[in-house]
C-alpha cells in the first residue's frame, strides 16, 4: 500500500505496522490463549495485534533494531528474574517509539481528538518525538519517560477483581488526562512492563527517580518506588475498566472452555492460568 510514512514523511510502500511488538505479541499467546481478545470487542479472536498502515521500510527496521535491543536486554532478562538492568540509549529510543505509535494511532483515527482541550499539546509532542526517532534530536518539552516493572500481585488490598490480570497479561494504550487539565500523559503496558509519558505535569514528578528512563542509559534497580498520584489513580480507573468490560459471549466463552479443556494442567501452569488463579485467590 503507498502511503506517506508518518515518520520520515516521505511517499513510500507503507508496512502495516505493529503498534505492540511482535515481540509481546508472540510471548502473550506463548504464555497464555493462542488468540487475543480486545477488552471493548471480547467476541472477536485475534491472532494478532493492533496493526495500522503507517510506516515505510527505514522506519519499521530502525524500531525493529529497538524492539530486539528490548526484548534481549530488558524483557528477557526481566521475566528470567533479574532484579538489576543496564541500559544504554536504546531503552529510551524504544520508549519513545512505543509512546509515539500510540499518539500517532489517536491522532489518525480518532477524529473528534481535535476537540480535546490537549489536542495542541499532542500535535507538538508528534513533532519533538518525530524529530528525536528520525533525526535524533532529544525533546526538549516532552522528555519524561517512565517504565514500571510488574510482577505477581500478592495481596490485594482494593476491591479490584482481575488486579494481578491487568498488571502482568493485558496490553493497553490510552491518553490520559482529568477534569480539571492539570494533567496529561500518554500511556502504553504490555505483559509486565509499563511505560508513560509526561506531556503535563501534575506535580510530584520529583518522586518519578526509579521509574525514569534516562536519555543516555542508566540502571533501573527492582522492585521500585512508585509515588505518583496520576499513574496510581490511572491504573486503579484501568483496572476497573477492564473489570466492567463485557464478557465473551456464550459462544465465545465455550471455545475458550474447549481451547482449555484440551489441556487443562498446561493452562493452569501457564502464566496467564497463574494470573487468573492467583486473582481467584486474592478475591478470596
Amino acid at each position: 500500500m503507498k502511503g506517506i510514512c508518518a515518520l520520515y514523511g516521505n511517499e513510500t510502500e507503507l508496512r502495516e505496522s505493529h503498534i505492540y511488538p511482535k515481540f509481546v505479541i508472540k510471548h502473550t499467546k506463548k504464555t497464555g490463549s493462542s488468540f487475543l481478545r480486545k477488552l471493548i470487542e471480547p467476541n472477536k479472536r485475534l491472532q494478532d495485534g493492533v496493526k495500522l498502515y503507517l510506516l515505510g521500510d527505514k522506519a519499521e527496521q530502525e524500531f525493529s533494531s529497538r524492539e530486539k535491543w528490548f526484548a534481549e536486554s530488558i524483557f528477557v532478562p526481566y521475566l528470567s528474574g533479574e532484579k538489576e538492568l543496564t541500559y544504554d540509549k536504546s531503552l529510551f529510543y524504544f520508549a519513545v517509539s512505543f509512546l509515539w505509535r500510540i499518539l500517532i494511532t489517536e491522532i489518525k483515527t480518532d477524529k473528534n481528538l481535535y476537540r480535546k482541550w490537549y489536542y495542541d499539546i499532542l500535535k507538538r509532542t508528534n513533532d519533538e518525538w518525530k524529530l528525536f526517532l528520525s533525526k535524533d534530536i532529544l525533546p526538549t518539552n516532552f522528555h519524561c519517560f517512565n517504565i514500571l516493572f510488574t510482577d505477581r500481585v500478592k495481596k490485594n488490598t482494593t476491591n479490584l477483581q482481575g488486579v494481578d490480570f491487568y498488571t502482568t497479561r493485558v496490553l493497553d494504550a490510552t491518553i490520559a488526562d482529568n477534569q480539571t487539565q492539570t494533567c496529561l500523559l500518554i500511556y502504553g503496558k504490555f505483559n509486565r512492563f509499563i511505560f508513560w509519558s509526561v506531556l503535563k505535569k501534575y506535580g510530584g514528578e520529583e518522586n518519578l527517580s526509579d521509574v525514569k528512563i534516562e536519555p543516555n542509559g542508566g540502571t533501573l534497580k527492582i522492585p521500585q518506588m512508585l509515588d505518583y498520584f496520576p499513574i496510581i489513580s490511572l491504573l486503579h480507573d484501568r483496572i476497573l475498566l477492564v473489570m466492567n468490560s463485557p464478557f465473551p459471549s456464550d459462544e465465545q466463552q465455550d471455545k475458550i472452555e474447549k481451547e482449555i479443556i484440551k489441556n487443562p494442567e498446561k493452562f493452569w501452569q501457564s502464566d496467564l492460568g497463574k494470573s487468573l488463579f492467583n486473582d481467584k485467590i486474592n478475591l478470596d
